[in-house]
Order: structure tokens, then sequence, then C-alpha cells
């Protein structure tokens, strides 16, 4: 059970998010537009934070956290939109 039932049905039948999500809880995938989105995400956020941070040892630490991270994410499988029985023709 989730923590919040209320919160994970509006997640979950969220236009958005809800794709993306089912397609994890299903398959463990997630689709090239998710990726490629996600991915410069990551990237300009741990950027920033590299950019502000004070400590150059601790600069160090995020480049080492945002590579395995990347590693990680763009080996994820992916996972194309197939389109629903009434749009195909």
């Amino acid at each position: 059970m989730r923590s919040s039932p209320r919160f994970h049905r509006w997640l979950s039948e969220h236009d958005t998010f809800g794709p993306i999500i089912s397609n994890w809880h299903l398959h463990r995938a997630v689709s090239q537009k998710v990726k490629r989105r996600g991915a410069l995400v990551m990237f300009a956020s741990f950027c920033f934070s590299i950019y502000i941070v004070p400590h150059d040892w601790l600069k160090i630490a995020l480049l080492i956290m945002l590579l395995a991270l990347l590693s990680w994410f763009i080996r994820l499988p992916v996972i194309e939109h197939l389109a629903d029985k009434e749009e195909n023709h």
C-alpha cells in the first residue's frame, strides 16, 4: 500500500506523469524523450551545484556523483510508445 493512496492515484492518472510511472512499474524502462530530458535536467542541476559550491573537494564529489548517476540513467532500457488501437489505421 502506498503512503498516500490519494496522491498515488492522482500521480498514476496524471496526463504527464502517469505514462512514465506506468512504463517504469510494468517494464522498468523509460521513453527516449524522458531519458533525454532527464539527463539534461540532471546535468544542468549538477553543473549549477558545482558552480555554487565553494570547496574544490565538494565539486569533485559532485562531479563523481553526476558521472555515476548519468552512467546508470543512460543504461536504462528504452520503451517505444505504441499508438493506441483507435489510432492505428
